[in-house]
């Protein structure tokens, strides 16, 4: 029977309102690159690492840099508008939550695909960086999201096995890698944001508002669908 002992959280788009600054970078990018990049293949990419987005992106298109140029490029780029700007806030109710969650005694870490620069950054900028015992990022890890790797790190790190952790994710592919670590998947979608595919979850919330630690474990104790 799982108990809840652990919570993983994605960061972009989960703990932070950032995908739609992160899809604008990307489009800029890609124009920077001479793509014509359709908005149907921009939205798969959501959740995934640079390294996978950009080896695609070489498939479908002739880009004369390498992948290791691009990365680099990509991250000096992300990094410069990151350190620029203001008014990063984490989405509403998550602080709380994280309050509620470290006072219970559950073990807190991030799983992202953001490179390692950018998530210390945002995670500080937001003011909620000392609640998480690890960052995982997909470069560590080795693999990019859909793989599980990510979140099996993640567990390792803070001594928690998957079916007692539990994962707050809001894109398809960031779900479809919790599932593959095995552990309980809540998908997070606000109103009125890109809808993703979220049936793999367990269990889809608008809000973190509506959320709290003796619903989580409920959800886990009654396997709600």
């Amino acid at each position: 029977m799982r108990e809840l002992k652990a919570v993983i959280f994605d960061m972009d788009g989960v703990l932070v309102d950032s995908e739609p600054w992160h899809y604008e970078i990307e489009t800029t990018l890609f124009k920077k690159l001479g793509l014509n990049v359709s908005e149907e293949l921009h939205h798969t990419y959501i959740g995934t690492a640079g390294d996978l987005m950009y080896s695609d992106l070489k498939e479908k298109f002739e880009i004369l840099l390498t992948l290791e140029e691009l990365l680099k490029w990509d991250e000096e780029y992300r990094i410069n508008i990151f350190s620029e700007m203001r008014g990063i806030n984490p989405n509403p109710g998550v602080i709380e939550l994280l309050k509620e969650l470290k006072t219970s005694g559950i073990k807190l870490a991030v799983a992202t695909s953001s490179v390692p620069g950018i998530v210390e950054m945002i995670l500080k900028k937001c003011g909620i960086d000392s609640f998480f015992e690890t960052v995982i990022t997909t470069v560590q890890a080795g693999k990019s999201k859909p793989a599980p790797d990510v979140y099996m790190l993640a567990a390792e790190r803070i001594g928690i096995s998957p079916e007692n952790c539990v994962v707050f994710e809001d894109s398809f592919n960031g779900i479809r890698a919790a599932k593959g670590a095995s552990m309980y998947c809540i998908a997070y979608q606000p109103h009125n944001v890109f809808v993703q595919n979220t049936s793999e979850a367990d269990k889809l919330i608008n809000s973190f508002k509506e959320i709290n630690v003796g619903l989580i474990r409920q959800y886990l104790k009654d396997g709600i669908q």
